[in-house]
């Protein structure tokens, strides 16, 4: 389970991936993803992804719950924002980081990957003239969107590490492996 919540930090989320799992390919863990986030998690569920992420230009800390793998993943994904980033950019986007939290309660959330820091003052900026609940629904597909990304980099770490790892602990016998494939190691059938 702690892989799914790597991949958003909602319990229930979690929860229902593994147990809806194994899947046969990326893109059944992603549709799995996206009916489980969309029709089955809560506003709490909702509340506590968005709560596992860090402020855009911030560290994750000590303070966010998340597993190392989520830490790794939030810095990549922001590290196109922090290299385009100025020191003047950095203390604006902080700024709008406050504002944006102390009208909606939430940290912004967007898909950081690939963007620049002015892109994502642009967004931030635009969309904190939105009312609460059409920027709720905003944040949830921006949920969405980071959970696409991470389950597709989990499955191509177990992917690469699949001759070394999931073997062992699913054993010799074929059909056991093949139910393995798309599973998180720790919750394959079979596994000892």
């Amino acid at each position: 389970m702690e892989e799914w919540l790597a991949c958003c930090g909602s319990a229930k989320f979690a929860q229902q991936m593994a147990a809806v799992a194994p899947f046969s390919n990326p893109q059944e863990a992603i549709d799995a993803a996206k009916d489980i986030w969309f029709n089955k998690v809560d506003v709490n569920g909702w509340l506590e992804a968005f709560a596992a992420h860090p402020a855009i230009g911030e560290s994750p800390s000590n303070t966010v719950k998340s597993p190392t793998t989520t830490a790794e993943w939030s810095n990549g994904e922001q590290s196109t924002a922090l290299a385009t980033a100025t020191d003047a950019t950095i203390q604006e986007l902080y700024y709008w980081n406050s504002q944006y939290r102390q009208k909606f309660g939430f940290v912004f959330l967007i898909c950081a990957s690939g963007r620049s820091t002015p892109e994502i003052l642009t967004e931030i900026k635009k969309r904190y003239l939105n009312r609460p609940i059409i920027e709720f629904e905003l944040a949830a597909k921006e949920q969405m969107k980071i959970t696409e990304l991470r389950i597709s980099k989990l499955f191509t770490a177990n992917a690469t590490s699949a001759s070394t790892t999931r073997t062992p602990r699913c054993g010799d016998n074929s059909q056991r492996l093949h139910e393995c494939d798309w599973r998180p190691f720790d919750h394959c059938k079979g596994a000892s």
